[in-house]
């Protein structure tokens, strides 16, 4: 499974989720600028890579490759914490165990990165494998 593939499925599945508007969540390095919207929710979806491995070995190297997909949730702050973390506890049951394919996503862990620059932040880290 190439990066490429890796990085299409995971950002289709993002695309899918309908916890949120789809012109809230800020995807990588995309041709517009995104602007954080003035009031609600919004989130920024980021694929993290770890290195590679050979697995097995057949008539060719078997490789493997996992990553992280790292779902950065943010609300402004003062406003509460129970809609953030709903959406965020959507997030991790639209991605932990979710496969596709040779992608494989496994649990999914929630970190309160607390308030800076007038935003509350949740991460919400799903550890994935493919091939």
């Amino acid at each position: 499974m190439t990066y490429e593939q890796i990085r299409a499925l995971i950002t289709a599945r993002m695309a899918s989720f309908t916890g949120i508007d789809q012109a809230r969540i800020d995807y990588p390095n995309q041709p517009a600028v995104f602007t954080p919207p003035d009031t609600g929710l919004w989130c920024r979806l980021n694929i993290q890579y770890a290195s590679a491995f050979m697995a097995g070995m057949a008539d060719q190297p078997y490789t493997r490759k996992p990553g992280q997909i790292s779902i950065q949730c943010f609300a402004r702050e003062r406003t509460g914490t129970k809609a953030i973390t709903e959406l965020a506890d959507a997030l991790e049951a639209h991605f932990a165990y979710w496969m596709s394919g040779d992608l494989e996503c496994m649990e999914a862990s929630q970190v309160v990165a607390g308030e800076f620059e007038g935003f509350y932040q949740i991460n919400v880290n799903i550890r994935f494998r493919a091939g």
